[in-house]
């Protein structure tokens, strides 16, 4: 795979002849507003996975495709759309540290079972968390269902270690390349 990078913050539109999306962190709550003006990029990140281009969007990722994202000051902002729902601040640290996730459903990156170690960190939460992937904590019984997932879609809070599960990237990148 080749990389391709852009910013949603000061490009129009996602690359040409692109294959797939990778929306990674990156605080959007800290540019939510150049974020939200920036409309002809939220369109075209809206079109391209509407359209049925693969996607996989962790944490400021999953935020920026929702169709409101609250800044650090609590306004709220219009975002891409894809996820129904609103990204808003907590008062306090929410789902810190280590976790395993496991897909309950079969997914762009595998079947139901296909699993990731992954770590949350974040003072955001959302009315769409998804229900596509359990997070367990490798110690103790908590657990909580997360990650919205589509045909082409995979978008959550977790931040996914890809070498925990490279065949898993692997199966996304063929996603891409169809």
């Amino acid at each position: 795979a080749e990389l391709v990078e852009f910013s949603p913050l000061w490009d129009t539109k996602i690359p040409e002849n692109i294959n797939g999306l990778l929306l990674g962190g990156g605080y959007p709550e800290l540019f939510a507003k150049q974020l939200a003006s920036n409309q002809s990029m939220l369109q075209s990140i809206y079109h391209a996975i509407w359209q049925g281009m693969p996607c996989l969007a962790e944490c400021g990722g999953f935020m920026y495709l929702h169709e409101n994202m609250e800044d650090m000051e609590g306004t709220l902002h219009k975002m891409a759309g894809v996820i129904h729902g609103k990204a808003f601040r907590t008062p306090k640290l929410a789902r810190f540290g280590y976790i395993t996730v496991t897909a309950q459903e079969d997914t762009l990156c595998g079947p139901a079972g296909t699993a990731f170690q992954a770590h949350e960190f974040h003072y955001f939460d959302s009315t769409a968390c998804g229900s596509g992937f359990y997070a367990k904590k490798p110690v103790g019984k908590r657990g909580w269902e997360c990650i919205q997932c589509k045909e082409n879609l995979i978008a959550g809070f977790p931040h996914l270690y890809y070498y925990s599960n490279p065949e898993a990237i692997g199966e996304f990148l063929v996603h891409c390349g169809d």
